[in-house]
């Protein structure tokens, strides 16, 4: 923490004490002259001056604290493999034949530095990377995923329809977030005023919700995900209706069925707006597929895909990155089936051009056992992705957590010796038992964007997963200070 006031400290001199310093030079110091309209009128007059002198001048426009990276000075590859190897000896990264490395420049594609690239290690969470290039590959990032309540096959049947939400909020939406963006609240709103025109759930005439979750429907978990995964809260089911407040947080896990609460949380939400509907407090819903035609009664949006995208990578949400791929995968006419999903991100993958031949998932979030990507191909997504030629993935890219701040880097880059790395550095992490990974961008002291991936994947336990993030934060932290 010290380090990053000391950086926040440094940034809020460069933005302030710039045009300050501007505009008092001529004003201040031993033997200084007042502004010259002050000396016009009362040069012999020590307390004019000194009143002209505090008086606020214009002050002229501060060259750019800022350059843009484009600007940056072409890197040395031998300056950045020796800024680099020494820590890659370190005995908190484990065996050596485990630790693969890549850096890049990404104006001009070249990789800088290299080891074990080629070769498959488990990434864990860095596989989001490859989930993320499919989505946005076949999906429309402005895309919103509608939630519907439409009329049922029978009178006096409604139907909540799943469309891919899984943050509603319970009562009403928050427009300015991501999170609970849309608000099952809203969506009674509609639902009660709707019915009450059609005279139904009032004066007697009840009403029987029934819920629709066959759009892009498929098991809750890749057959990778223990149980212990769910339980303990450390991914969700995968669905395609869910409450913000059940998104799953570690030791406090999510609802088995999120989309049965939500279906359940409704009908409690219609009841208080004076509507009659059948069932119990906790009676299941029953599921009903809605017909053709039906006619519509309330709707809400969530934020767009891409804002949603951008926030299950950087929470590293492992169910909403699978649900997300899910759903680009169906659309572009793939099954919902794990296997296939799976199967489809890789293609995907590989359409941009990479070799993915040494790739084998597992899953498309990183949290099965059996995956192993090269730290080649983690570092050449970044590099396209960063480069300007696919736009939808930089904007992604571009909401990665930043080192020390936000997302999942914000309790990261903690160390004085990290400190050129806080607020320069982005990146996808990667934890799981014995694994770190970390592949992002940063910038170097002389304006030059590097990529770069490491994966660490056989560093023991307990303690040692803390020092070998540490120790793959100064790597990162030295490159951000390399003046290569």
């Amino acid at each position: 923490m010290l380090g990053r006031r000391r950086t926040a400290a440094a940034l809020l001199a460069v933005g302030l004490a710039l045009p300050a310093g501007a505009a008092y030079a001529e004003g201040l110091g031993d033997g200084a002259r007042g502004p010259a309209s002050v000396v016009a009128w009362g040069a012999d007059d020590p307390v004019a001056v000194a009143q002209g002198a505090a008086r606020p001048q214009i002050a002229p426009v501060p060259a750019p604290v800022l350059a843009p990276v484009v600007d940056g000075l072409p890197v040395n590859a031998e300056a950045v493999a020796e800024v680099v190897t020494d820590d890659l000896e370190s005995d908190w990264l484990g065996d050596r034949s485990h630790v693969g490395v890549a850096v890049f420049d990404v104006a001009t594609g070249e990789k800088l530095f290299s080891r074990l690239a080629e070769q498959g290690l488990t990434p864990a969470s860095t596989t989001k990377l490859l989930a993320a290039a499919a989505i946005v590959s076949t999906f429309p990032m402005d895309e919103r995923f509608v939630t519907r309540v439409v009329t049922g096959p029978e009178p006096d049947q409604i139907v909540l329809v799943a469309g891919g939400d899984m943050m509603l909020a319970r009562g009403a939406g928050a427009p300015d977030a991501v999170e609970g963006h849309a608000g099952l609240g809203d969506l009674a709103d509609q639902t009660a005023a709707a019915l009450r025109q059609r005279g139904l759930g009032v004066e007697g005439a009840q009403v029987r919700l029934r819920l629709d979750t066959s759009y892009a429907s498929g098991p809750i978990r890749p057959a990778g995900w223990t149980d212990y995964w769910l339980n303990e809260g450390f991914t969700g089911p995968i669905t395609m209706l869910g409450l913000q407040e059940h998104r799953a947080l570690p030791y406090n896990p999510a609802p088995r069925d999120p989309a049965q609460e939500v279906a359940i949380a409704f009908r409690a939400a219609l009841t208080e707006r004076g509507i009659d509907v059948g069932g119990g407090p906790r009676t299941e819903v029953p599921r009903e597929v809605a017909r053709d035609g039906a006619e519509l009664l309330g709707a809400v949006e969530s934020a767009p895909a891409r804002d949603v995208l951008s926030e299950a990578m950087s929470s590293s949400d492992n169910a909403m990155v699978e649900q997300l791929a899910r759903q680009a995968a169906v659309a572009d006419g793939a099954s919902a089936d794990p296997a296939t999903v799976r199967d489809w991100v890789v293609q995907q993958v590989a359409s941009y051009g990479i070799d993915t031949s040494e790739v084998t998932i597992s899953d498309v979030s990183g949290l099965s056992d059996g995956s192993r990507i090269p730290v080649q191909v983690l570092g050449e997504l970044v590099v396209i992705g960063a480069n300007g030629s696919h736009p939808e993935l930089s904007e992604v890219l571009g909401e990665l957590p930043v080192a020390g701040y936000t997302g999942t880097l914000w309790d990261r880059f903690h160390l004085d010796v990290h400190d050129p790395a806080v607020g320069v550095a982005r990146a996808k992490t990667g934890s799981l038992p014995g694994v770190s990974s970390l592949a992002g961008l940063v910038v170097t002291r002389d304006g030059r964007l590097l990529a770069y991936a490491m994966i660490a994947d056989d560093i023991g336990r307990d303690g040692a997963s803390l020092e070998a993030r540490s120790v793959i934060d100064t790597i990162i932290a030295e490159l951000a200070s390399c003046g290569c």
